[in-house]
């Protein structure tokens, strides 16, 4: 039964993703799940091949590992840390202060990101009086604002590519996502803060000349799909990131010793290996066949495929609290399912992304989550307990905001 081979899959996958590397898990679920189907090892080994051949998944995995050498180059020639000093005393404001900095350092997708701005958000918070709960939560909490919209994470960029969706119509779709989690995390972490910043003379177009790279990654993506938009889009967010990373390179003068140290950084082969591995395991669920066998038996039993859809990648990225590990796991199956439905893609896609998103940012094992605990010394059940409520408004707000885009679709 297509069904039960699907559920024993994933369970075993989730069991995998608690113990091994990502790519590990994702390479051994794709082999068993095309045995179990009745795949040969040679047809096994044929989808492998058909993997690294595909060139739309070779240019995906060229673009990913162009964001993360953006981040790191950022990072490693002390470029991030000018960029934050910058902001630091532009605005005497504290709680619009305590807000940017995090979802600032937020906009590099690099793991374990909190630990940046977390010395950033004590430094600020210290003078206010504000708890080191609290100063945990904001730290944690505004770090992932964006990962809803942002187009330099690698969780979007796969979402677009196993969903079939167009990135620039995502974004704009996820956009109200993105507010609501700015409204929230205000609300509920920052509106009890009081108190002001001592000004210095800093200026704001100090502060944007430092974040140029940003800015130009974002201009020359938007800029280049108006006017090459005969061009896959991923070809005109790659030409963007190197510019950016040239403009960083040539800024900062980087050395012979900081480039070898950007490009030997293991998250790099990390990140790339679970890419291609999440790429296998989407052949080897087509090609077994096993993904649209299943979706058929869904449809006939008449499962609401909005809940199969929030309902996968929540319960993923919960238990496993990586972005990447839900898209890739989930993505293939909701994909197949949302063809053999013949609904309109976009909005479902949306609802899946975002609560998956949610599902990482409540669970228990997100780095950036123990890094922030760890860093600000704060009990963990206390801390995790105020994420409830407003992770549940965020679930609400998205199941909102799809029931209103099926109706306009």
């Amino acid at each position: 039964m297509p069904i039960l081979k699907l559920v024993f899959l994933f369970c075993f996958l989730v069991f995998l993703l608690r113990r091994w590397l990502l790519g590990h898990a994702l390479f051994l679920a794709a082999v068993l799940g095309g045995l179990i189907q009745g795949l040969t090892p040679w047809q096994i080994g044929i989808s492998f091949v058909n993997t690294l051949s595909n060139p739309q998944n070779l240019l995906l995995c060229c673009i990913i590992l162009s964001i993360l050498i953006f981040a790191h180059s950022l990072s490693k020639t002390g470029y991030l840390k000018g960029m934050i000093k910058s902001y630091q005393g532009i605005f005497p404001w504290s709680r619009p202060n305590l807000m940017m900095l995090p979802s600032l350092i937020g906009l590099l997708p690099m793991p374990g990101g909190a630990i940046f701005s977390a010395p950033l958000v004590k430094t600020l918070g210290q003078p206010l009086k504000i708890s080191s709960t609290r100063l945990a939560l904001i730290n944690y909490w505004f770090r992932h604002t964006w990962e809803y919209t942002w187009p330099l994470y690698p969780g979007l960029i796969l979402a677009i590519h196993l969903g079939g969706v167009n990135l620039l119509k995502l974004i704009v779709i996820d956009m109200p996502i993105t507010l609501v989690a700015f409204s929230l995390g205000f609300i509920f972490f920052l509106k009890p803060v009081k108190g002001e910043m001592p000004k210095s003379n800093k200026n704001v177009l100090g502060f944007l000349k430092e974040i140029a790279p940003i800015l130009i990654v974002i201009l020359l993506t938007i800029c280049g799909r108006l006017i090459f938009h005969f061009l896959p889009e991923e070809i005109t967010i790659g030409l963007a990131v190197w510019i950016g990373i040239i403009w960083v390179w040539w800024r900062q003068k980087i050395t012979w010793s900081q480039f070898l140290a950007i490009l030997r950084d293991k998250t790099l082969l990390k990140v790339l290996y679970a890419v291609l591995a999440i790429f296998f395991f989407k052949q080897i669920l087509t090609d077994s066949q096993i993904v649209l066998d299943a979706s058929k038996m869904l449809i006939s039993y008449h499962v609401p495929l909005a809940l199969i859809t929030a309902g996968l990648p929540f319960l993923v990225g919960l238990i496993i609290g990586l972005t990447l590990a839900f898209v890739g796991s989930t993505f293939p199956l909701i994909s197949a399912l949302l063809e053999v439905a013949h609904v309109p893609t976009l909005p479902y896609i949306m609802l899946a992304f975002c609560s998956g998103i949610v599902g990482v940012l409540l669970s228990p094992m997100h780095l950036c989550l123990v890094l922030s605990i760890e860093y600000f010394q704060v009990e963990f059940g206390k801390t995790y307990r105020q994420l409830y409520l407003p992770c549940a408004l965020m679930l609400l707000s998205i199941v909102t905001w799809f029931a209103i885009l099926r109706y306009l679709c």
